[in-house]
């Protein structure tokens, strides 16, 4: 009491806005705190499976979950038949036997590779139907190893076959996919005509944009009998394994478009999608959840067209009586693909490579040497050459790694070409030289696609002349480099050193620039 009269203390406008602020904070904290408790209770009821590879697998571990902190991991990526789950008068069930052990078959099998210090991600789609030799079985397609042995025998299958280390193993089965895609709100697909599959019920009346709900998303990731109304005719344009691979690749893009359009990078909608696949989701004993975090966070400006889908190049089999035996893949064509799951053909660090830099500007190669070294890279020294017009990268026969990550830090992004004479990388700096870029460099996956765009360079430095200009006649900037001819490269060579190339099976042009997604509307028009 002041003069008879009582003093009411009022807060500021600051103040009031310190204490809302605390307020949110507390409120925040609520939250997260609430969510990770159900993160963690949903976390534990998703089914596990124990992969051990003991015994008749060997006494080695198949999976090796060990993986330090931004090392690359290889995901077995399962997608089985099992109608588990599912209405009995549903579509899907329709003519199908359900095994009243669990057991099903391996109806999409993917090796998923990510790279997070390069931003890179791969799906190598493995067909259902490939001849494969099953450890502590009868040789089968590879479909049928789960249903023979389960995951460990799917795992050992794969690894065996294809001499690739797998660290976590992902299997879901129909509901689980129909139930993630209706979380999502269904997936937008492009359609140029109307399609059906009469075997599953599948129809899409009119061309257009089409939202896909999760029963009729299954219906068009599954259909082997893909018919198009084409000039007023129904024609088959999927009828095989092969272009139901590409449906399944390109939309897998789709479904992560619009995942991340509606909010999939906020951890309340990732929450969302596990609740909706955890009953259907079956993962490996030691993947946790720290790890997958760790993952979408080196994830989190991923773009998904930059997603690496390849497939195998594959032959068909019969058996004697001339009966469908199944497919059996290229080892030779295939060997440079499987290069980048194992590991060795993906990128490397600045810090593992070695290298040479030419040109005829000696400022410009004064400035790279000393950049590059500042990234870490061991500059091995400095050759002065003939004037180029434009910076090529050149490297050894298993130096290709080593190259784009080069590459990767150069300015512009450089052709990089392989030449058997050159020992290790060296940098041949061009007029066009801007600089090395010291921070944000671009992932991995659109210097690849920049390196393949290029082509082949108008010359090439001949590095028995001292890397002096050599005219050439154009073509692929990813064949062997010769002072005097030119040979177009294999369809192996095309893929292990261009990593987007894609195998001679899939009818991909290596100059008509990045695959098409099934799926994604044309230009002028949109699905949003």
């Amino acid at each position: 009491m002041t003069d008879g009269r009582e003093v009411v203390l009022r807060r500021t406008w600051p103040q009031r806005l310190v204490a809302v602020a605390c307020l949110g904070v507390i409120v925040g904290a609520v939250w997260l705190a609430d969510l990770a408790e159900h993160v963690e209770e949903v976390w534990r009821e998703v089914d596990r499976v124990v992969i051990v590879g003991t015994g008749q697998y060997g006494e080695d571990p198949l999976l090796r979950t060990d993986t330090e902190p931004g090392e690359p991991v290889n995901f077995l990526i399962v997608g089985t038949d099992s109608a588990l789950g599912l209405d009995p008068d549903d579509p899907v069930v329709h003519g199908r036997v359900v095994d009243p052990t669990g057991r099903s078959l391996a109806d999409t099998i993917m090796l998923v590779h990510l790279d997070p210090v390069s931003g890179s991600a791969w799906v190598l789609s493995i067909p259902r139907d490939l001849w494969a030799e099953i450890p502590g079985a009868q040789d089968n397609r590879i479909t049928s190893a789960l249903y023979i042995g389960g995951a460990e025998m799917l795992v050992a299958t794969v690894t065996s076959m294809f001499d690739v280390e797998i660290n976590h193993y992902v299997e879901v089965n129909l509901a689980g996919f129909r139930e993630v895609v209706d979380t999502l709100g269904g997936v937008p697909v492009w359609f140029d005509h109307p399609v059906r599959d009469t075997r599953l019920a599948f129809s899409v009346a009119e061309p257009g944009c089409h939202v896909l709900d999760g029963e009729q998303a299954l219906h068009y990731v599954r259909s082997r009998r893909y018919t198009e109304l084409i000039d007023g005719r129904w024609r088959i344009t999927g009828g095989d394994d092969f272009t139901r691979i590409k449906r399944q690749q390109d939309f897998l893009v789709l479904a992560l478009d619009r995942a991340i359009n509606r909010g999939a990078r906020n951890p309340s909608t990732m929450v969302e999608l596990l609740d909706a696949a955890s009953a259907s989701l079956t993962l490996d004993q030691d993947l946790t959840l720290a790890e997958l975090i760790a993952l979408g966070e080196a994830f989190a400006d991923f773009n998904p067209e930059n997603l690496q889908r390849e497939r195998l190049e594959v032959y068909t089999v019969w058996h004697p009586d001339g009966t469908y035996k199944g497919e059996a893949a290229y080892k030779g064509a295939n060997a440079p693909l499987l290069e980048i799951f194992r590991g060795s053909a993906d990128s490397v660090r600045p810090s593992e490579v070695s290298l040479t830099i030419a040109g005829y500007h000696e400022i410009y190669r004064d400035d790279a040497a000393d950049r590059l070294t500042g990234e870490g890279f061991e500059v091995l020294g400095s050759v002065a050459s003939p004037d180029l017009p434009e910076t090529v990268v050149l490297h050894g026969p298993a130096d290709w790694a080593e190259a784009m990550t080069v590459a990767r830090y150069l300015d512009p992004v450089p052709y990089v070409v392989e030449d058997e004479r050159v020992d290790g990388v060296v940098a041949v700096l061009g007029s066009d030289y801007g600089g090395v870029h010291f921070v944000f460099q671009a992932p991995m996956a659109e210097v690849r696609a920049q390196v393949q765009a290029r082509g082949r360079p108008p010359v090439l430095p001949d590095p028995d002349a001292g890397f002096a200009p050599v005219a050439t006649s154009g073509g692929n900037a990813l064949a062997p480099a010769g002072a005097a001819s030119v040979v177009s490269p294999s369809p192996a060579l095309a893929t292990a050193t261009g990593g987007l190339v894609a195998l001679a099976a899939q009818s991909q042009d290596s100059d008509s620039g990045p695959p098409v997604i099934q799926g994604r509307p044309p230009e002028g028009e949109s699905c949003s």
